[in-house]
């Protein structure tokens, strides 16, 4: 009895550690291959940063005058720039060419590319709850230094730009508090967007800000690139060597535990038991609770861990995930069996 309620719970830890390292892979490299925000493969990351000078940061006239001059760049231009800073709730939208529609929101219209006060907010978000629930009101006060910011939609997770970390969605240009952060630009013709890219840089610099090209377009992603940029992205290596170590410990439970039970092995020998009705007899139970525990990772993953992450997995994600997490299960148990050699008697 002390050993099946060990293996239940080294089978259940084996595999919410393997199901939850395989979805972080999932995400990361769902995040490679796929551009962010919905933008196509043609969209630029451009990343701004203050210069040496640290008084730029203090002079928010400039800041201001720096924004509407960005404005004047990508004014009457058919391109999508989204704006976001890690010290700001809200990401920052410019889209005149309607790529993010009124279609997409869950209720109301989005707002008109410009400098008004406007924004959209994300459903169950603390600005929805206060102004939408609470309040019934159409607007939230005291953010960005605005007196008052019209709501004109709600959206939720089926959006493009959903993002848990982001509360909302506001005008790019109708904010002046901060510049720095990440831009992303995307056009359908991409002389145009070359020519804003470009027209930014040139005005930023003169300013004495660093402006950076992150990225640009996905182009051909390459198995290399996809392993490059998951050993190099720190947490999943650690996420990585932490499976590694827990499956070599797993097998040495799994061989302790069998070799606790060679004086069953040989009693059921004696009376005719051949080893492959003993490999089997173990096997069946370890099979079970690997199926069991995969299931209950499942259950608990969207009972709550979908609260924890910005994205949902698809069910039919799970089943190759869950396939695989019984195979290698399956393949540690096997391997304990044959290594511990509990069966003497020779044939099977």
């Amino acid at each position: 009895m002390r050993n099946r309620v060990i293996l239940i719970i080294l089978t259940f830890i084996f595999s919410i550690t393997f199901i939850y390292s395989s979805l972080f892979t999932y995400f990361r490299i769902d995040q490679i291959l796929t551009p962010p925000f919905g933008l196509s493969n043609n969209y630029v990351n451009l990343w701004i940063i203050y210069g040496p000078d640290p008084e730029i940061a203090l002079d928010h006239e400039r800041v201001k005058n720096i924004k509407d001059k960005m404005y004047e760049i990508v004014k009457d231009k058919e391109i999508v720039m989204i704006y976001e800073y890690i010290d700001t709730p809200g990401l920052g939208l410019y889209d005149p060419v309607n790529f993010y529609g009124t279609e997409l929101l869950k209720e109301g219209v989005m707002f008109a590319a410009g400098k008004n006060c406007d924004i959209v907010v994300r459903e169950n978000s603390y600005y929805y709850d206060y102004a939408v629930r609470r309040t019934a009101q159409n607007y939230i006060e005291n953010v960005f230094g605005a007196e008052r910011l019209t709501i004109k939609g709600v959206y939720d997770s089926k959006h493009p730009l959903y993002r848990r970390d982001h509360d909302y969605i506001y005008n790019c240009f109708s904010e002046y508090s901060s510049l720095v952060g990440d831009y992303y630009l995307d056009s359908e013709s991409p002389d145009i967007l070359n020519q804003v890219v470009s027209d930014i840089q040139r005005m930023l610099q003169e300013y004495g800000y660093i402006c950076e090209i992150t990225s640009k377009g996905m182009g051909d992603v390459k198995f290399s690139k996809i392993i490059s940029s998951l050993f190099s992205y720190l947490p999943y290596l650690a996420v990585l060597i932490g499976s590694i170590f827990l499956c070599i410990n797993i097998f040495l439970f799994y061989y302790l535990i069998l070799s606790n039970q060679k004086k069953v092995v040989e009693i059921h020998s004696i009376f005719g038991a051949t080893k492959f009705k003993i490999f089997l007899k173990y096997s069946k139970e370890t099979l079970g609770y690997l199926a069991l525990s995969s299931l209950l990772c499942v259950i608990v993953y969207y009972l709550g861990f979908t609260d924890i992450i910005a994205s949902d997995v698809p069910i039919k994600a799970f089943i190759p995930i869950v396939f695989a997490n019984i195979v290698i299960g399956y393949a540690i148990w096997t391997l304990a069996f044959l290594v511990g050699r509990i069966y003497k008697n020779p044939g099977w």
